[in-house]
């Protein structure tokens, strides 16, 4: 058995009352990233706040997958809540920034985010994040394409461990940051498509660009694939799905969210202070998850119901 096949049957865990403690996780996951030749670091690292009484951090599973649609063994985290059975929850895809992987979604930091909103009363889910390269999210180098093994491949996998039985392995929700931001939109759209909407999506400080001058720093084979995969211009398309937008006032992305705010008029959006950094994530993780869990379970929360299509500028 060859090395890579002796890792990619490997599984870590994290998280309250789980077998591999966080430190176990980072060691193991930056050795393993280290044997495949991807990133190690987690850039935009999300800071774990103090834990509230009586709220676990959610736990995560690391395993390796085979992807054919990428060309290569790809991670795969998937974050849930602590001590119940992952099989009966609905799935959110979670797609990673520029530079990073999938492992940002099982992050100490995310992880007590997820468990403190799940333990305030937000409708549960798991948490499906997958190693997506550099590619921002669509088939930008040849033999590499992410968004195909999110469509087709990461259902099969989630079937595979009797996840999301209810809707056939396919995730009902998306989230993202940065380049995920933008991905989680290109995501929906691909859904859309195929007549399989999301029931929401959630982009953080998406990683998004008012002009090509700006844009071809980016993995874009030219203007022509940027514009064939910019979410300021296919926003239509995402009429029907309920959206919500997250930026730091002080983050490059900044004006081109607001722009796409001012064209798409998301469900929710909020502009507030902070940058591209952890620490802004930080503060809007409870947000953004109870958005998320309002589209799974409509609940009291302070988004309104699942129908407005009202913008919250300054909460």
């Amino acid at each position: 058995m060859s090395g890579q096949q002796r890792l990619s049957r490997r599984r870590l865990l994290a998280g309250g009352g789980a077998v591999v403690g966080a430190g176990a996780l980072a060691a193991g996951a930056t050795a393993l990233a280290g044997a495949f030749g991807t990133p190690a670091p987690i850039p935009q690292r999300v800071p774990a706040a103090p834990r509230p009484p009586r709220a676990p951090d959610a736990v995560s599973t690391v395993e390796w997958e085979t992807s054919g649609a990428r060309n290569r063994s790809v991670r795969l985290v998937i974050t849930s809540p602590a001590g119940v059975d992952r099989t009966t929850l609905p799935v959110a895809v979670g797609l990673h920034g520029l530079g990073g992987n999938a492992l940002w979604w099982g992050d100490p930091g995310m992880r007590r985010a997820l468990g403190t909103a799940w333990a305030s009363g937000v409708p549960r889910f798991a948490v499906a994040a997958l190693d997506g390269g550099d590619n921002y999210w669509h088939p930008f180098r040849l033999g590499d394409d992410p968004m195909r093994m999110l469509l087709d491949e990461l259902p099969v996998w989630l079937g595979e461990r009797g996840m999301a039985r209810d809707t056939a392995g396919v995730p009902v929700l998306a989230s993202g940051v940065s380049m995920g931001g933008a991905g989680a939109l290109m995501y929906a759209r691909a859904r859309a498509q195929r007549q399989a909407p999301v029931k929401a999506v959630a982009a953080m400080s998406p990683g998004l660009f008012l002009d090509w001058a700006v844009a071809v720093r980016r993995p874009f084979a030219g203007p022509a694939d940027w514009a064939a995969n910019d979410p300021l211009r296919f926003y239509p398309e995402l009429a029907g799905t309920p959206t919500g937008m997250w930026c730091g006032d002080r983050d490059a992305f900044a004006p081109a969210v607001r722009r796409y705010v001012e064209l798409a008029r998301p469900q929710y959006s909020r502009i507030s202070p902070g940058g591209h950094t952890g620490s802004y994530y930080a503060t809007i993780l409870p947000q953004v998850i109870a958005f998320l869990g309002q589209h799974v379970a409509p609940t009291t929360l302070p988004f309104g119901p699942a129908s407005s299509s009202r913008t919250y500028p300054h909460l």
